[in-house]
């Protein structure tokens, strides 16, 4: 049944906010980096961001976090979580559909 890939993606889109989240809360700690959560097939990466930390006036290395990148990907977080959510209400009902049917 597709409900074990539904959970797993829904883990996995759980786990790429929790990253994204912790980057845009650590957006004004000077020598932050940022991390990025990448999937592969059903597996999800967590890597550091491979990206140069500029520095501030005081000559201190700023965060890397990108708050634009981060808050464009927390809203495809949120859909890819809502998406597989409906998707495992939607089998709930086509089961409870075809158990009627059965009792019929």
């Amino acid at each position: 049944m597709q409900v074990k890939a539904n959970i797993s993606a829904i883990s996995n889109a759980m786990k790429s906010q929790e990253v994204t989240a912790h980057n845009i809360a650590n957006v004004n700690t000077n020598g932050f980096t940022a991390s990025r959560a990448v999937q592969s097939g059903d597996k999800l990466n967590i890597s550091q961001e491979a990206r140069a930390a500029m520095q501030n006036t005081a000559g201190q290395s700023m965060s890397t976090t990108d708050p634009a990148k981060d808050m464009v990907q927390m809203s495809v977080n949120q859909r890819a979580l809502e998406a597989n959510v409906k998707a495992i209400q939607t089998q709930d009902e086509m089961n409870k559909a075809l158990m009627d049917l059965n009792k019929g």
